[in-house]
């Protein structure tokens, strides 16, 4: 038994740090990704959505409203990991449900994009997280995704 703690306690000893390192830091994301956007757009905030990946598939919400006579464009950034995360943006219909998919099967995997909207009204963008890499052991990851708002006047 000495045997195996003598083993994983410097393992144990060695994950905490890149644990630790893994946590969001919005306020780099938010300025690294400020640089990406084009030139004719004017940065208008962003939003963050922080979670833990473990062993479990998430679905994570936010709402965005699109106002009349902007052309908006949105960019999305990640803390760094390497999972892929599944990102959908529904038009909320007048009725209160939500219309198809407008991207499709989009994911974001340690990467920064961009989508356009033109037309005004609420969306649902929702992301789909999935299970940490190495769940099966245990392990988990504090995590998020940064969507950066912009727009231009038509």
């Amino acid at each position: 038994m000495k045997q195996y703690l003598a083993f994983l306690l410097p393992l144990f000893l060695l994950l905490i740090p890149a644990a630790a390192s893994a946590q969001c830091k919005a306020s780099k994301i938010v300025e690294q990704g400020k640089s990406e956007i084009d030139s004719s757009y004017l940065y208008d905030g962003f939003t963050l959505s922080s979670f833990t990946m473990d062993e479990k598939q998430k679905r994570m919400q936010i709402r965005f409203t699109a106002l009349k006579g902007q052309h908006y464009k949105l960019y999305f950034c990640n803390s760094g990991f390497t999972e892929e995360v599944k990102i959908s943006i529904f038009k909320e219909e007048k009725d209160g449900k939500l219309s198809n998919d407008l991207l499709g099967a989009t994911t974001a995997k340690d990467q920064f994009f961009e989508f356009a909207l033109s037309k005004a009204g609420s969306y649902t963008i929702e992301y789909t997280v999935p299970p940490c890499e190495n769940a099966e052991y245990g392990m988990t990851k504090n995590e998020c995704m940064v969507m950066l708002i912009s727009y231009s006047q038509k």
